[in-house]
């Protein structure tokens, strides 16, 4: 039964969110200072890494693995489930602190910036539930310096975005997804 009470809360609190996600991530008033590098990624134990790739179909490879037809929701769940590892399972991260996220795509794809969205979504509802338990209040109504205790103790945001605006204006040699920057022309 608290399990049923759990989901429905998840459910409903992830509805309202998607709702009131319409502002810039998240409000712009206390700065994200930490930035995952390309050697994090690469120094980074295997498990500690989710790979979320937008292959040339457009369809979503979750560490290598395609997974079509999974909701908004299932993808969500999969996501905070890597992060927090609660079966403490050895194919996910070892804690929330050492979970990086790398996002790339293959093209441009509308679907990465709602896979973006989405994983944003996930970290404010974990920084909410640890802010919960904290100070008894939402994250977003919390000061700066109480959102990076929460931020920097429990859920960094540790997310990488493998092919961006900067690595398709010049070679790179970081990994992640190759850019496509023009389209191949046929003689």
């Amino acid at each position: 039964m608290k399990i049923m009470k759990t989901l429905i809360f998840t459910l409903l609190y992830l509805s309202i969110l998607s709702i009131a996600h319409s502002q810039v991530w998240l409000d712009n008033t206390c700065l994200i200072e930490k930035e995952i590098s390309n050697e994090d990624y690469t120094s980074s134990k295997s498990n500690n890494l989710l790979t979320l790739v937008i292959n040339q179909e457009g369809k979503l490879l979750m560490n290598g693995v395609k997974k079509e037809g999974i909701s908004e929701i299932q993808f969500k769940e999969a996501v905070y489930d890597f992060m927090t590892n609660p079966n403490k399972e050895k194919t996910k991260a070892d804690s929330s602190k050492q979970a990086i996220i790398a996002l790339g795509s293959y093209g441009e794809h509308d679907s990465y910036d709602l896979i973006l969205t989405y994983v944003r979504e996930v970290y404010l509802y974990a920084w909410d539930t640890a802010a919960e338990k904290k100070y008894e209040t939402f994250y977003a109504d919390l000061n700066c310096k109480k959102r990076d205790k929460i931020r920097n103790g429990d859920f960094p945001y540790n997310v990488i975005e493998l092919n961006s605006e900067e690595d398709t204006k010049k070679p790179s040699f970081s990994p992640g997804v190759p850019t496509f920057s023009g389209d191949v022309i046929d003689n």
